[in-house]
């Protein structure tokens, strides 16, 4: 049986800054130069100090654009005061308070004296986790989302391109999947998690984990909260994430995770409520996509209109299931029941 987990995996704050107090960062601590702009105009840096309990500091210093400040922050590991590579962040008001009080120990030792309610939400991760018994279920159910419905104004994203010879994009790309809209200010990632914390991280984990993740940024946000500073937004949207992580799966029509038999599907279909004639473009869509690579690759098949395909994946929907394609067979999905953790400190 799948169980899941939903909260918040990452945030970024960003701040506006003036070119000597990032020069004063610079020079009262240890940094890494992470790159150059065009014209070397403009200069990156990175703070390391304090990634072992979970917040990157990033700095940009330029003479012909604004300079800023971000920190990337992963709650969960600066709550617990140690890397937490798969925990979720539960976002209420006292939680947030002390990641406030944590944040504004670091701004002091690296000699930032700004006040932290300057600071912008610029990115937040609404992540939920999919524990599987299987590790094999993992890449089943990557493979599965890669063939969902395209949503309009969406594209795939690839980590980079590569060569025969660099397995590293390889791997990083068979084992996840995102999609990012034009305007950049909502992407969604799927991935095994448990493969990324071994690669990248050197880490092993016993769990299964496939993590959806759904990113927004700063528009987004602005669009999603009804609160002003970064604490109120964080805390509003963490009380949002199934409910966004939901409608996004409804959108790819993906929202539901355990496998049952084909056969089982089609007597689902022939034991609903529906028209005869629905019944048969139903079966029509289930027969059909063995073997299809998408569900754009049905409908096309099917011959059947993108607004009516859209209607009748909706009634699959209404039986509590899904048609997913795998392997040259159709599958369908039910929803498993959520196991909800609290966060502890």
């Amino acid at each position: 049986m799948i169980t899941n987990e939903y909260g918040i995996h990452t945030f970024s704050l960003k701040l506006q800054c003036k070119y000597s107090e990032i020069q004063n960062i610079i020079e009262q601590n240890e940094c890494i130069c992470t790159g150059k702009g065009k014209l070397g105009l403009s200069s990156y840096y990175q703070i390391p100090q304090f990634k072992d309990i979970g917040v990157e500091i990033q700095l940009g210093q330029s003479v012909t654009h604004p300079c800023w400040l971000i920190l990337i922050i992963n709650p969960s590991s600066l709550f617990a005061g140690t890397y937490e590579p798969t925990a979720l962040f539960q976002a209420d008001k006292e939680s947030v308070q002390q990641i406030r009080h944590r944040l504004r120990n670091i701004l002091d030792k690296i000699g930032i004296d700004r006040r932290l309610k300057e600071f912008k939400l610029s990115r937040c991760d609404l992540t939920c986790n999919l524990y599987y018994e299987r590790k094999a279920d993992i890449q089943d159910r990557l493979d599965i989302f890669k063939k969902s419905f395209p949503i309009p104004h969406y594209n795939a994203v690839k980590f980079g391109k590569y060569s025969n010879s660099d397995e590293q994009f390889k791997g990083a790309n068979k084992h996840s999947w995102t999609i990012e809209n034009k305007s950049k200010s909502c992407a969604f990632s799927v991935y095994d998690k448990s493969y990324e914390l071994e690669k990248r991280h050197d880490i092993k984990i016993d769990e299964h984990i496939l993590r959806l993740e759904l990113r927004f940024g700063r528009l987004k946000i602005t669009k999603l909260t009804k609160s002003k500073d970064w604490e109120s937004q964080l805390v509003e949207l963490g009380s949002q994430v199934e409910m966004h992580q939901h409608k996004f799966l409804h959108r790819l029509h993906m929202t539901h995770f355990d496998p049952v038999s084909l056969p089982e599907l089609l007597d689902r279909i022939n034991a609903s409520k529906d028209r005869e004639k629905t019944k048969k473009k139903l079966r029509r869509i289930a027969k059909k996509a063995n073997g299809c690579v998408s569900l754009a690759a049905v409908q096309k098949d099917c011959r059947i209109k993108k607004s009516d395909f859209i209607k009748l994946l909706g009634k699959f929907e209404e039986m509590g299931v899904e048609v997913i394609l795998y392997r040259a067979a159709v599958w369908s999905v039910t929803m498993s029941p959520n196991r909800k953790i609290g966060y502890h400190g």
